[in-house]
């Protein structure tokens, strides 16, 4: 106390009288209640002051008194230290009052703040454990204790436990990605059906118009087709996309099988015979001699390929007990490919038919089967391949070498350093459209871009292939190199071949201009373009 000036309770000392300085701080109370109890404390202090004037104290201050706490704050405001004499005044547990706004609500009611709770900083009034009040609405709901309905805390206890509940959180959410959860089998089949389920849809509001080969360019099929056909749709889908251009019937179907069949047991008869004579049968003919010069060579070529086939089907999908000889498509794969014997005697069978055969058996019936391979294997690439039309297949290849130059130069580099060459890999590649390199469901969708592409896509996928491992092919040598095109994992990654797939961007037309340019230039031995004189 100074010149008979008491500092009022819960008056902050650090307030400018004269200019009526008042500084406020966002984290604390309101500005509005903390200028109120200002202006109040400084009414009392300059009534006290006149007061005593009037009873004929005299003052050599020609203004109004200064409590000496205020005095002494200014000079700790100036860099001086106050006088030791004077103390704070001591401070009573007298609960503050609420803003004059809220002073007739709830919250107002609620809060718990006291003088005793106040601490003095830097001429600030600051409330570490001030009381609030925190009511969640569904706090009933919750088993989490730290957020029970009306529950006091203070704002230092209410900050801790909110930090901690956020890290909380976050260490939940990263212990749940880092243990592979978003991968677990459960998420990953609920995400795939999900997926199927709207997929499947589209589709069949799709198919549902019976839409033609002609009218199927657009940007929606294709963002269809690329991102996988439903299997259970998918033979559907395919008997749409690749058309009948050829008019396939099922009479035509079923004549041909009659053929096929009478020629498949002409070949077994022979096979006895030549077992009982100790001879391959390859040197038996039941429906020719060979010596003649009237041979037939449409009979010679079903001979030949009723040969192969009964080779070849044992071999087709071996892991798959679909086609083995007990197995439900054993003999479906054998009428389809008996009756395409008899129906393009001039292509007759050739080693990879039965994968493309079985392929379409696993998703359509067996005349829908019959008709689907008729029509795919008219295709200009196809025709040319199972015809084994050299010239072409040379063509073809030369494209192939041309592009890989160009989208990886490096590895182009690194197989010709090795001597690996497209033929080593690329014709099983396309002969069987990537059925029997790659896992079947891997080669569906493989199937489902390039039956709406074309060969085109083919091309891009063996690119694909090749930009997906090309880490791997630069550090190897060449068996390393050939066993992994021959033979890719069985856990190769889908989502990276795809996507390497996308990044290899080729046109059909482009591709199509290219395959005419070699087409008209005449290869050399070695199979590569002629070098243009300069």
């Amino acid at each position: 106390m100074e010149n008979g000036n008491e500092v009022p309770e819960g008056w902050n000392e650090n307030v400018d009288i004269d200019n009526q300085n008042i500084v406020p701080d966002p984290s604390e109370e309101p500005l509005k209640l903390k200028t109120t109890r200002m202006r109040d404390a400084k009414n009392i202090a300059e009534n006290s002051g006149a007061s005593k004037l009037k009873e004929g104290e005299s003052s050599s201050e020609p203004s109004r008194q200064v409590p000496a706490t205020v005095q002494s704050n200014f000079g700790k405001a100036n860099g001086e230290h106050p006088a030791s004499s004077y103390p704070p005044p001591k401070k009573k547990n007298t609960p503050l009052p609420p803003p004059p706004s809220q002073q007739n609500s709830p919250a107002a009611k609620n809060t718990g703040a006291t003088c005793d709770d106040m601490e003095e900083g830097n001429g600030r009034l600051s409330c570490p454990n001030e009381k609030i009040e925190i009511a969640s609405p569904d706090a009933n709901e919750r088993s989490d204790p730290t957020l029970r309905e009306k529950r006091s805390w203070s704002v230092s206890d209410l900050a801790i436990a909110v930090k901690e509940k956020v890290n909380s959180m976050a260490e939940k959410a990263k212990t749940f990605f880092n243990n592979g959860a978003m991968d677990s089998p459960d998420v990953k089949e609920d995400e795939r059906e999900a997926e199927e389920v709207r997929r499947k849809k589209d589709w069949l509001s799709f198919l549902d118009k019976r839409p033609t080969r002609a009218n199927m360019s657009s940007s929606r099929v294709n963002r269809m087709c690329w991102k996988g056909i439903p299997g259970s749709i998918r033979g559907r889908a395919w008997k749409a996309i690749i058309g009948n251009e050829l008019k396939i019937t099922p009479e035509l179907f079923r004549i041909n099988l009659k053929r096929g069949r009478k020629l498949w047991e002409e070949q077994i008869k022979a096979a006895k015979i030549a077992n009982a004579l100790g001879r391959e049968s390859k040197d038996i003919s039941v429906i020719t001699d060979r010596n003649k010069e009237e041979e037939d060579d449409d009979d010679a070529s079903r001979e030949g390929s009723m040969r192969i086939i009964q080779a070849d089907i044992p071999r087709t999908f071996p892991q798959l007990k679909f086609f083995h000889k007990e197995g439900p498509l054993h003999e479906p794969l054998l009428e389809v490919l008996q009756a395409y014997v008899c129906y393009r005697p001039d292509v007759g069978y050739v080693q990879g038919m039965s994968y493309l055969a079985a392929i379409l058996l696993l998703n359509m019936p067996t005349f829908d089967a019959f008709q689907c391979l008729a029509n795919l294997l008219n295709q200009d690439i196809y025709f040319a391949f199972f015809r084994m039309d050299v010239d072409k297949m040379k063509t073809h290849l030369r494209v192939y070498q041309t592009l890989m130059k160009e989208k990886l130069p490096n590895l182009y580099k690194h197989f010709e350093e090795v001597e690996i060459k497209p033929g080593m890999y690329l014709y099983e590649w396309l002969l069987t459209i990537y059925s029997r390199s790659l896992p079947i469901d891997i080669a569906h969708r493989i199937w489902d871009n390039f039956l709406y592409h074309g060969q085109v896509f083919l091309f891009r996928t063996a690119l694909g292939m090749l930009r997906l491992f090309e880490p791997n092919f630069l550090k190897l040598n060449f068996e390393d190199c050939l066993s992994i095109l021959n033979r890719p994992p069985d856990d190769i990654d889908e989502a990276g071949l795809f996507e390497n797939i996308n990044r290899i961007q080729l046109t059909s037309k482009r591709f199509d201009r290219m395959v005419a340019k070699y087409m008209d230039e005449e290869p050399d031995d070695s199979g590569r373009s002629p070098q243009k004189s300069s």
